[in-house]
């Protein structure tokens, strides 16, 4: 039985590569769904309560963080204050 060594060299070369990619990337877009109307969703369905629900718990991070620094600036800008 003969046994094969695998080179991790490609079998083709680079600009071969490249070409062949290009080319795979065109063909994918052009077969691709494209949008009916404006406002189509590109995602399946499915996909819209986790971005939604990713949304809500970015938007709402987002709000403690302004809090937050809200709160500490008032802090060290009364912190200054001699009274």
């Amino acid at each position: 039985m003969l046994s094969r060594t695998r080179s991790n060299r490609p079998s083709l070369p680079i600009p071969v590569q490249e070409h062949l990619g290009r080319m795979l990337r065109a063909d994918y877009f052009e077969r691709s769904d494209k949008p009916q109307y404006v406002g189509d969703p590109a995602l399946p369905l499915e996909f819209i309560p986790h971005l939604d629900r990713l949304a809500r718990s970015e938007h709402t991070a987002r709000l403690n963080r302004i809090r937050e620094q809200g709160r500490k600036a008032v802090a060290d800008a009364l912190s200054g204050l001699v009274l």
